[in-house]
């Protein structure tokens, strides 16, 4: 367990693993996932310890600095060369930039957690690897200006450009743009324009593997539509039968996903399609403990109305009121406190 200073980063004290929304990688024509599919990275940065913690980071002056010279430096590259804009930075100011955010605990922690998921990660994997590769910048750089050229795209790449990281935000956070980037880079493993365009054979096959996943990622559906809100994907799937109180590796089930998130409708539909309101994960939490731990007060109001244990302890002995006082979350508190004296 923690210490309480460390309770003051992203991570709620509420569980040692974190609710994560499931997303099949997009592939490309050859039913290869594609590595310039940023959707992935997009399902990491959604994460609201990550979100929380990348909004401390952007408060930090170093990191205001970096930003804003960068940003200046991608508008007059673009300007001077009326083409694709690289940034340029000067060394020292970089060097000096760097060193204090390194001294920023959430950048360092969001660093980490980010890397660590690059190498997990197959498709980013293959992703950072197209972007380091010598072999593959011409057609990078080719690609990119191409997408400059492309209407639906343009307006986006000029806010990105004009807007700094504030922009670059709020796309990350936009899994349709995020997509549509990821199909206009789409360059293949092999480098040549055909590797990305397959051969009947090789869509059938692509296609028939894709029903046969549709076979057993209901699971991830209703989890996934739980995490994002998406209220009519998850009242589908469980009319179509969809288990409500399916379980994930870490015995997750959608409500601690809904919760976790601040879904509260998603969450309400759960609980009245009977969805169990004190299942347990694999470290005994309930989805009391996943909405303590992130503040979601709605989503503990809601718990609190069908009944939900204010008492019962994780594995690291914690009930969801220990949880809200470890993460500072007062309003949360006052709810659990309430409830516990009734």
């Amino acid at each position: 367990m923690a210490s309480q200073d460390e309770t003051k980063s992203s991570k709620p004290e509420s569980t040692s693993t974190q609710p994560q929304p499931t997303r099949r990688p997009a592939t490309s024509a050859a039913g290869f996932p594609n590595p310039f599919d940023f959707s992935a990275m997009s399902s990491l940065l959604s994460e609201p310890s990550v979100k929380e913690m990348a909004e401390q980071i952007a408060k930090d002056p170093a990191f205001t600095q970096m930003a804003e010279q960068l940003q200046k430096s991608i508008q007059m590259t673009s300007q001077e060369s009326g083409g694709p804009a690289y940034p340029q930075m000067d060394p020292q100011k970089y060097m000096s930039s760097m060193q204090q955010l390194l001294q920023n605990p959430q950048f360092v922690t969001m660093a980490e957690r980010l890397g660590t998921a690059l190498l997990q990660d197959p498709v980013m994997s293959k992703m950072v690897d197209n972007l380091t590769n010598p072999e593959h910048r011409q057609q990078l750089e080719e690609r990119m200006a191409r997408m400059k050229e492309d209407p639906s795209l343009k307006q986006i790449l000029d806010e990105i450009e004009t807007g700094g990281p504030t922009a670059m935000m709020k796309y990350w956070n936009n899994p349709e743009v995020l997509q549509k980037i990821g199909r206009a880079m789409n360059v293949g493993p092999t480098g040549g324009e055909g590797s990305a365009a397959a051969s009947s054979e090789a869509q059938e096959e692509a296609n028939a593997e894709a029903e046969e996943e549709d076979g057993y990622e209901d699971e991830s559906l209703l989890h996934h539509a739980a995490s994002v809100g998406d209220v009519e994907v998850l009242k589908k799937a469980l009319e179509d039968g969809v288990d409500k109180d399916e379980e994930d590796s870490e015995g997750r089930r959608a409500l601690h996903f809904a919760c976790g998130y601040g879904e509260v409708k998603c969450a309400q539909i759960l609980l009245e399609a009977g969805a169990a309101v004190d299942a347990l994960d694999k470290n005994k939490n309930t989805a009391l403990h996943y909405a303590a731990g992130y503040g979601r007060k709605e989503c503990v109001a809601l718990l609190l109305e069908h009944g939900a244990a204010v008492t019962l302890q994780n594995l690291d002995g914690k009930s969801p009121i220990d949880v809200a006082k470890l993460n500072n979350q007062a309003e949360v508190l006052k709810l659990l406190e309430k409830d516990a004296f009734l």
